[in-house]
């Protein structure tokens, strides 16, 4: 198999504008972490903790409307099996996010930073997935962005395993508990979304088949 049906499938969904999109938020990430842990009235490292919840949600937000392509019928097409399109897709997108955004983090990985970054990569992937199953590629962006969003206006003060398991997106690396949330949150939405699809494609499938 050459390399065209895959150029044509990173086309049809996007990709040129995803990375594109996430290379700007890392730049972004980077340049907002460096300076709110440069600043002596913040907490030092700890200053980061937006960047570490914001920055994988806005790429992974990116990442909803490629998981749904404009003509199901011609992307069914090529030579290997749907599903595994769909979780090379998700896979390799994933990947390539958690590298870039890490090296936003790498001046103290420990620290909310690189570490602290893949994590929560993990987890909203995991979340927009899990979202283009349940609601469409279209809406795959709101469960991970409510989440998100609602933890971090929380803000729990709290420490111990179970604050740390559902407060995962703003929580340190070393917290196992925020890790086994997230990579769990990741494998549910992932394996999800490469056995059904998004909600969107299914719906037009069969809407296509009662046509007469």
């Amino acid at each position: 198999m050459t390399g065209r049906p895959i150029t044509l499938h990173l086309s049809s969904r996007g990709a040129p504008t995803f990375l594109a999109g996430v290379g700007v938020i890392t730049l972004l990430a980077w340049a907002a972490g460096t300076w709110l842990a440069s600043r002596p009235y913040f907490d030092g490292p700890a200053a980061r903790i937006p960047v570490v919840a914001l920055a994988p949600l806005l790429a992974a937000l990116l990442l909803g409307p490629t998981l749904a392509g404009a003509d199901e019928d011609l992307e069914r097409s090529t030579p290997l099996p749907w599903r595994a399109w769909r979780a090379g897709h998700l896979l390799v997108a994933a990947l390539v996010t958690a590298m870039a955004l890490s090296l936003a983090g790498l001046r103290d990985s420990h620290t909310f930073g690189a570490h602290a970054l893949v994590r929560n990569t993990l987890g909203c992937i995991g979340l927009v997935a899990g979202g283009a199953v349940l609601l469409g590629a279209r809406l795959a962006w709101l469960p991970a962005f409510v989440y998100v969003s609602a933890v971090y206006a929380a803000a729990p003060r709290q420490t111990g395993a179970t604050v740390a398991a559902w407060a995962w997106p703003i929580q340190p690396s070393t917290t196992s508990a925020s890790w086994l949330t997230a990579v769990t949150i990741f494998a549910v939405g992932a394996a999800g979304y490469v056995h059904g699809g998004s909600r969107a494609l299914a719906v037009r499938r069969f809407r296509s088949r009662g046509a007469p």
